[in-house]
This record gives structure tokens, sequence and C-alpha cells, in this order.
């Protein structure tokens, strides 16, 4: 929530910054008005999230509690928001984890719109119930014999590979990691408790990790 606060004050001083600028400089007034453009749209970008998956709730039978059985379909989006396949899972209680891996990289390649690291990248690993060890989780992870997510991949070649080959390495290594332009490596479990009929949305942000919360209703029309 910091960050979006953080950007309408940003925007502001960048302002006045233009403003003083043309009073001493007017004949700067187009570098300072292109600069300013910039860094707008730097910082829009940063306070940017894309959906990577819904979660939409089909059925629950039974009393809240370990007894009671969730039934939802689990549907993934690629980088470029087209529907992946779609899997059903059904967990005991109503409460889902959903565990990622999780790159996020410097504000300078995310501000600046980089090809592979302008936005978190993630790999989903596996789904689980309250009452599950995550490591008897249902697995969904989608990456390739080199490693890299096939719905995430951008062409970005041996780079590309050397990000996931080596997430470990760079989670506890910042040097590691500063070297290939990540700021975080790690692992990530988001969770929430589910209710019948309803759809969560799963989304990252384009400088942070993932989040999930209910998706809009959508009104319709009444006759």
């Amino acid at each position: 929530m910091k960050k979006f606060l953080a950007a309408p004050t940003l925007l502001a001083l960048l302002a006045a910054a233009l403003g003083w600028g043309l009073f001493f400089h007017p004949r700067r007034a187009g570098d300072l008005q292109r600069e300013h453009d910039r860094m707008r749209d730097m910082i829009a970008r940063l306070g940017t999230e894309f959906r990577v998956a819904d979660v939409i709730v089909a059925a629950q039978e039974g009393p809240r509690g370990r007894d009671r059985r969730t039934t939802f379909r689990f549907q993934p989006y690629d980088r470029d928001g087209n529907a992946l396949l779609a899997r059903n899972f059904t967990i005991a209680g109503d409460v889902a984890y959903f565990d990622a891996l999780v790159l996020k990289f410097e504000d300078r390649y995310v501000g600046a719109a980089d090809p592979l690291r302008g936005r978190s990248i993630h790999l989903f690993r596996r789904i689980f119930g309250e009452y599950q060890a995550p490591a008897d989780g249902f697995p969904v992870d989608g990456a390739s014999q080199d490693g890299v997510p096939e719905a995430l991949r951008v062409g970005a070649g041996r780079y590309e590979e050397e990000l996931w080959r080596e997430f470990w390495a760079m989670a506890s290594d910042p040097e590691a990691a500063a070297a290939k332009g990540v700021r975080v490596a790690q692992g990530e479990a988001v969770y929430t408790r589910l209710d019948a009929g309803r759809t969560y949305r799963l989304t990252i942000e384009a400088d942070g990790g993932i989040n999930i919360r209910p998706a809009p209703v959508v009104a319709t029309a009444q006759r």
C-alpha cells in the first residue's frame, strides 16, 4: 500500500521541480517536460499489477473445519493475460494456500519496462489446504525442461534460463542476485478462506510479490 501512496507525492515533487526549472531555464522546457513524462511513466509502472490466476470456487460440502471439502478451479494466465490449462482441486477445509517462487527485479529495470525484468515473475509450485502439509500439496509448476516457466518465457535465452536455474543461489546470496538485476528471490505462499460461488484473483505486482483478493463482481443488467 505504501508505494501507491508514494506515487502521487513523487509526481507532485516532479511537477514542482519542472515548474522551477521552467522558470529559470525556459529554453530547456522541452527537455524538462520529456523527463517529467518519463518519470511519471516509470512511477506508474512501479504500481502496476498483473493477473496471474483466478480461483473459482465450485462447491463446498460439510461443516466448517477439517470435515469440510472445498472444490475449486485454478485458472492460470500467461504473461499476456491468455488463459492456460485450468485444473480442479479439492482440499480439506476452506483455506487454500498458493505457493510460488518469485523473482523481484531492481526498480530501474521495472521503471524502464525491460522486456524480461520489467515486472516480477513467478512460478507456481503447489496448492494445499490448511489441513495438508505443504510437501503433500498438489504440484502445479509449469517449468519446461530448461527450467523456464513456459507461460512466462520472453525469449531471453541463456540469461532467462539462468534466472531459474540459479534461483536458490540468488535467494541465499545477495551479490549473486544483484549481478542478475534481481532485488529479491524468494518463495511466497499466499492464502485466503474460500467461499462457495466466489472467484478470487491472484495478481503479481510489477515491483512486488503475489496478492490474492476477491475478484470484482460484475454487475448484470436487471430486466
